[in-house]
């Protein structure tokens, strides 16, 4: 299933009909992955991803999607996911001093 299921924003109007299958004949219907190695996966593409995720601001523009295998597909959405959790919310208040610490 993919990521399909966590979105928190919709996907932009005619994103299965038009979008996504134009994206997979771009890139040739080879997954995108930069290797070490130089080069791309190449693996068989079942997905299209923001490149730059919408959520940091990644435009809705074929230069900012990319075909992706499943696997470089669910590495990535999982990467994401635990940067957006681990992220620290800003402090609400000061930091109190520990009381032995008072002069």
């Amino acid at each position: 299933m993919g990521s399909q299921g966590r979105r928190s924003v919709p996907l932009p109007k005619g994103w299965a009909r038009r979008t996504r299958p134009r994206i997979l004949r771009r890139d040739g219907h080879a997954c995108q992955w930069p290797v070490v190695t130089g080069g791309i996966c190449g693996a068989p593409a079942t997905d299209v991803d923001h490149i730059t995720p919408a959520h940091l601001g990644g435009a809705d523009a074929d230069d900012n999607y990319w075909a992706l295998c499943r696997w470089h597909h669910d590495r990535k959405t999982g990467r994401e996911a635990s940067a957006v959790a681990h992220a620290k919310p800003p402090r609400s208040r000061p930091a109190e001093a520990h009381p032995g610490l008072l002069p």
